[in-house]
C-alpha cells in the first residue's frame, strides 16, 4: 500500500473503512445467537463521531 499524501484521499478511505466496519458491526455472525442485536444506533452515532473528528483533524468541512 502507497503512503497517502493528500488528505481528502485519506479522509475518503477512512471514511469508506469506517462505513465497512459500521456494515458488519449490525450483522450477527454465523451460528451466533439472534438474539441480543447489536445497538445500531449506538454504533452509528460512534462511526458518525468518528468521522466528524476526522474531517475536523483534517481540515474537511463537516457535513
Amino acid at each position: 500500500m502507497s503512503d497517502i499524501v493528500d488528505p481528502a484521499e485519506a479522509a475518503a478511505r477512512l471514511e469508506a473503512a469506517l462505513e465497512r466496519i459500521a456494515a458488519l458491526a449490525e450483522r450477527n455472525p454465523p451460528g451466533a445467537p439472534a438474539d441480543p442485536l447489536p445497538d445500531t444506533a449506538h454504533i452509528a452515532a460512534r462511526l458518525d463521531s468518528l468521522i466528524t473528528h476526522l474531517r475536523t483533524v483534517l481540515g474537511q468541512p463537516v457535513a
